[in-house]
C-alpha cells in the first residue's frame, strides 16, 4: 500500500513538472515521466519535442550515478531537440544550436554531454574567442541505443540503430548501426547479433591453420 502511495505521489509531481516545462516551451507526448527539476533555458523560436513515455531523471534517488540535474538548453532560434517515444535520459546535458535527435527506446546515462556546436571560433589575431558559437552540425542517435555514463557526443556525429557507447567514450565520428564504441577517441567494433549487431567479421581463432 505504501509503495502504491509513493508511486502516486511521484506521478503527481511528474505531472506538475511536465506542466512547468510546457510553460517553458516544451512539447510532450502522453505518459512522460519527469523526476526532479531539470535546468532549462530556451532561445526564442527553438523547440524541444518529447514523444510518448519519455523519461527525464534529475533526481539521484532514482539513479544513484546522477551528480547534477538534466541540463537542456537551446542556443539559437533554429535549434531543435527531439526525443522519440520511450527514450530514457538521466542527468545529462543536451545543448543544441542546430539539431539533436534521439530515436525510440534509446537510453542515455548520467553526466553525458551531447553538444552540436564547436563551442568557440579561432582568430589568428585574437586566438580563441570567448563568445560561444551559436551554430552547429546536427547530431543524430538512432533507435534502441545504449549510451553509457559520462560520454561526450560531439557535433556532426550520427550514431546508428542498436549501438552501444561505453561509459566515458568520446564520439567524434559516425558509429554505424549495430556497433560498439569505446575509448577516447572512440574505437568502433561490430556488436554480436544477439545485441542487434552484424556479428564478428572474423573468428577469434584461425580455424584454417593446421596443427
Amino acid at each position: 500500500m505504501l509503495v502504491k502511495f509513493k508511486i502516486a505521489v511521484l506521478r503527481i509531481i511528474s505531472l506538475w513538472r511536465c506542466l512547468w516545462l510546457r510553460r517553458r516551451g516544451f512539447r510532450f507526448g502522453s505518459g512522460c515521466f519527469v523526476d526532479g527539476k531539470p535546468y532549462t533555458k530556451m532561445a526564442r523560436g527553438s523547440k524541444v519535442e518529447l514523444g510518448n513515455d519519455v523519461t527525464l531523471i534529475s533526481n539521484p534517488r532514482h539513479n544513484p550515478l546522477i551528480t547534477h540535474p538534466m541540463n537542456i538548453r537551446t542556443l539559437s532560434a533554429e535549434a531543435r531537440i527531439s526525443l522519440a517515444d520511450h527514450v530514457g535520459v538521466s542527468g545529462c546535458s543536451l545543448v543544441c544550436c542546430n539539431s539533436i535527435s534521439v530515436g525510440e527506446y534509446t537510453i542515455i546515462g548520467p553526466d553525458t554531454l551531447i553538444y552540436d556546436s564547436e563551442g568557440h571560433n579561432y582568430s589568428p589575431e585574437t586566438g580563441w574567442r570567448i563568445r560561444t558559437v551559436r551554430s552547429g552540425r546536427p547530431i543524430s542517435i538512432g533507435k534502441k541505443c545504449f549510451i553509457g555514463a559520462r560520454c561526450m557526443i560531439l557535433s556532426g556525429v550520427s550514431i546508428g540503430d542498436n549501438c552501444v557507447v561505453a561509459a566515458g567514450t568520446v564520439v567524434t565520428r559516425d558509429v554505424p548501426a549495430g556497433h560498439h564504441a569505446s575509448g577516447n577517441p572512440a574505437s568502433i567494433k561490430p556488436l554480436p547479433k544477439i545485441l542487434g549487431g552484424p556479428g564478428r567479421k572474423k573468428p577469434l581463432v584461425d580455424t584454417t591453420r593446421s596443427n
